[in-house]
């Protein structure tokens, strides 16, 4: 470090049972008695797989120690109130006046969360039309990193309320939740829960994203990485052991704003959808082939079938009738060859980790080359970069990580590289003086522990 060196910053990890209790004693302090119960959800670090759960891919997600909490009790006046600890202002609405482009700002994840429960359909999800609730609201998940705070504050208000309805559907003689209500078991609820999740993103709070933070929050496993197969909501997990191969993940906000609502995230996707229409494809993923793991080639023989699978994919795409016309070369050439790319990606690190185990060191290194393609793609292909992230995966490359890329959708938030354990010290004051050398907001590093699903936790 040198003598004008600002020493990296380092987020604490977050102790979930002090945070628990900590939000408990809040709730007592603001509301007057004890909540009815507190439920978390996690963020999510996305390994690969950026751009490509509306376009049926797959993504290679796994769950942070990052959480969103909500503690609550029930009322029976049909009023949704909402404090935040993050936030200076409660919000308190009418169940029954929330629909899309009434609510704004943080409060549109949670009240969204209530409207799309009750369009869903079906008795056990639907609320009662008496059902309101008090809640209090904590998150440790980085806002605007690119990590799905939103999805968690989703997936933890579904819990929630779902949770807090019960006595109101005894009475009413509702469909009441199965056994095992929101388990952790209960796979099949939490999927629909899923969607109701997303469909409050997309229609209230205005980002239309297509499913992967709302089912990893709610569907991972413990300290498991997952492949989930967009076409069908279908997941396998993967065992990433990144400790045990004597590596470590390295996240860093880069505290660059990132915001799925500005326009950028949805141009790129409406460039997919119009795509997918011109070529007749269900999805984007219906236009590669079955196979695009090469489980048979080694790390340079796959980087070239990759390479020459999309190419053939877009000269296909360019010679159905009004698909230039429609998106231009910019965009075909561009964007939805980012997309093509980077399923392509997921694919291969599924064949890594399922097909050839155990891992060894070029696996790893494979990996490693397959974030920093990524990378490369976002930046050169989807235009989705910006130069904090640029500096920040070009210093962890230039510090020996394996690989480094942007997570999530990019325009800010933050980086994930893969490093050796005794690298992330250096690495991280690398980060730090490039960013303070170019006058940037100081970004700050994420330590990382095995995260869990969306759950109760009193």
């Amino acid at each position: 470090m040198t003598e004008a060196s600002i020493a990296a910053q380092w987020a604490t990890l977050p102790d979930h049972t002090a945070q628990v209790e900590s939000l408990r004693e809040a709730f007592v302090e603001r509301y007057g008695s004890e909540p009815d119960g507190i439920w978390s959800a996690p963020g999510r670090l996305n390994l690969l797989g950026e751009y490509v759960d509306f376009n049926g891919g797959s993504c290679f997600p796994t769950p942070l120690p990052y959480r969103a909490l909500i503690a609550g009790r029930l009322r029976r006046d049909g009023i949704l109130h909402a404090e935040s600890l993050q936030m200076p202002t409660p919000v308190e609405r009418p169940l029954r006046e929330i629909a899309p482009g009434t609510v704004s700002g943080w409060f549109g994840y949670v009240g969204g969360v209530a409207w799309s429960m009750n369009q869903e359909g079906g008795e056990d999800i639907s609320l009662p039309p008496d059902f309101g609730a008090d809640l209090l609201i904590d998150s440790t998940v980085p806002v605007g990193g690119g990590l799905s705070s939103s999805a968690a504050l989703e997936c933890s208000t579904a819990l929630a309320l779902l949770e807090l309805s019960c006595p109101l559907r005894t009475e009413a003689s509702l469909e009441p939740l199965p056994v095992g209500g929101c388990g952790p078991d209960n796979d099949d609820l939490r999927a629909r829960l899923a969607r109701v999740c997303m469909r409050a993103e997309n229609e209230v709070a205005g980002a239309v994203t297509g499913g992967l933070d709302q089912t990893t929050s709610l569907r991972s496993l413990p300290g498991q990485a997952m492949v989930i197969d967009f076409r069908d909501f279908s997941f396998e997990p993967v065992d990433v052991n990144v400790t045990g191969a004597g590596l470590a993940f390295l996240v860093i906000d880069t505290r660059a704003p990132h915001d799925l609502a500005d326009g950028q995230y949805s141009s790129r996707r409406n460039a997919c959808e119009d795509l997918r229409q011109a070529t007749g494809a269900e999805n984007l993923r219906a236009l590669l082939p079955d196979d695009l793991g090469f489980p048979d080639l080694d790390a340079e023989e796959a980087r070239r079938a990759r390479e020459s699978t999309v190419a053939d994919t877009l000269e296909h795409c360019a010679r159905v009738p009004g698909v230039l016309e429609g998106l231009g070369e910019d965009k075909l050439y561009g964007w939805t060859k980012h997309v093509f790319t980077d399923m392509m990606l997921v694919e291969r690190a599924r064949t890594l980790f399922t097909d050839r185990t155990p891992t060894t060191p070029e696996t790893w290194r494979e990996l490693g080359q397959l974030f920093t393609t990524s990378h490369a793609s976002m930046r050169d292909d989807l235009g989705a970069s910006r130069d904090e992230l640029d500096v920040a995966v070009d210093t962890c490359l230039d510090h020996d990580a394996l690989g480094a890329r942007l997570v999530g959708g990019g325009f800010g938030g933050a980086v994930l590289a893969l490093t050796t354990r005794e690298r992330v010290p250096e690495t991280a004051q690398a980060v730090a003086d490039a960013f303070a050398d170019r006058g940037y907001e100081k970004p700050v590093f994420l330590p990382l522990a095995p995260g869990r699903p969306a759950n109760r936790d009193l």
